[in-house]
C-alpha cells in the first residue's frame, strides 16, 4: 500500500538535497536529481508543482534554477505531497472504493469525524480495510504535517544521513 506517489517521494528526496546545500541559493534540477538519485523527468514536474503553490520560485536562463521562497519551518512534508499529488491523495480508499462521507466532506480527516455507525464504501458495503486505513492515514498525515524541511535540515546538521536508497523501480530508459 503506497501512501503517496513516486513523484511525491522524488520531490521530498530532491528537497532533502536542497536543504543539505544553502537553501537560499538557486539550484538546478539536474544537479539535485543527480545527487538525490532520482529521474530528472519526474522531478521536473514535481518541482514545477512546488513552484505553482509558492514553495519554490523558478528562474529561467543561464544561472537560473529554483530557489526556496518559504521559510523551511513553514514547509511540511504534507505540503509537498499535496502539491505534487493533489488534495485527493489521502481521501482515496486503498483498494479503490469510495467512501460516501469522504466524497461529501472532502477533508483529509473525513473518517476521523465520521459519525455514521456503518459508513458505506463502494458498492454499499464497507471496505474491509476501512478501519486500518483510517488509523494508518491519520498517523501518516499527522507525521507529514508535523515534519518540516527545517526538521530535515536540522537532522542533517546533527549528522543524520538522509542519503536515499538507489531507486531501481523506474529506469532512465523508461522515461
Amino acid at each position: 500500500m503506497r501512501f503517496f506517489s513516486k513523484a511525491s517521494e522524488y520531490a521530498i528526496r530532491a528537497m532533502f538535497q536542497v536543504v543539505e546545500r544553502d537553501p537560499s541559493k538557486p539550484f538546478s534540477t539536474k544537479d539535485v536529481c543527480k545527487e538525490a538519485g532520482i529521474p530528472e523527468a519526474f522531478a521536473r514536474k514535481a518541482l514545477q508543482e512546488l513552484a505553482r503553490v509558492g514553495i519554490l520560485m523558478g528562474t529561467r536562463g543561464p544561472g537560473g534554477g529554483y530557489r526556496i521562497i518559504r521559510d523551511l519551518s513553514e514547509v511540511s512534508l504534507l505540503d509537498i505531497v499535496l502539491a505534487v499529488d493533489g488534495e485527493e491523495t489521502f481521501k482515496r480508499c486503498p483498494v479503490g472504493l469510495a467512501c460516501a462521507v469522504q466524497s461529501e466532506d472532502g477533508g483529509l480527516r473525513a473518517c476521523d469525524t465520521c459519525t455514521l455507525m456503518d459508513p458505506s464504501c463502494g458498492l454499499s458495503h464497507i471496505c474491509p480495510l476501512h478501519g486500518l486505513w483510517k488509523e494508518t492515514r491519520s498517523l501518516v498525515v499527522n507525521y507529514l504535517e508535523k515534519t518540516t524541511l527545517q526538521d530535515a535540515a536540522d537532522r542533517l546538521k546533527s549528522g543524520v544521513n538522509l542519503q536515499p536508497i538507489p531507486d531501481t523501480s523506474v529506469g532512465e530508459a523508461a522515461l
